[in-house]
């Protein structure tokens, strides 16, 4: 399971992502299912800045109405494609998931050991980055850093790798 700070809900909660997803249903031909409107509004309520499928699955183990493993899967993909949720690969098993609304660029630092995720910002990398793509032409959209490595409470409890 992802293990990372809270965050509180983006700026104009469930309701405005729930029109945000409705909209690009609706371009698609699909409709807001009463499951693909549960599942989003437990993903903001669960206050996890990341989360797997599973963390999910977990959160609907004792609740009704049931949403099944499959439907959280197919769900996720749809909200990724919709811009509400940013999709990221930390490890070899599993994808870890966060909002895409409200909230400022960062990157992340990834314990191997605990699979905790640390958000970062450092203004020095981003310019470096630029003037690295400058340097070759280059014209970057987008950029997602992940530092792989040992968290500090991992390292004291004699961690290394």
């Amino acid at each position: 399971m992802a293990k990372s700070t809270i965050r509180s809900a983006p700026e104009g909660g469930v309701y405005e992502l729930t029109k945000k997803l409705e909209r690009y249903l609706q371009r698609k031909s699909q409709k807001l299912t009463s499951q693909r409107r549960t599942l989003l509004e437990k993903i903001v309520e669960m206050h996890k800045t990341h989360f797997t499928a599973d963390d999910l699955v977990l959160e609907f183990i004792n609740t009704r109405p049931r949403v099944s493993k499959a439907t959280i899967y197919r769900s996720l993909s749809v909200m990724v494609q919709a811009g509400i949720l940013e999709e990221h690969q930390f490890g070899d098993s599993y994808k870890v998931y966060e909002l895409s609304e409200g909230r400022p660029h960062h990157d992340h630092l990834i314990c191997t050991n605990c699979q905790k995720i640390i958000e970062f910002f450092s203004e020095e990398m981003e310019e470096l980055q630029d003037k690295v793509a400058k340097k070759h032409g280059f014209h970057p959209t987008h950029h997602s850093q992940k530092i792989f490595g040992i968290c500090q409470q991992c390292w004291g409890k004699g961690a290394r790798g």
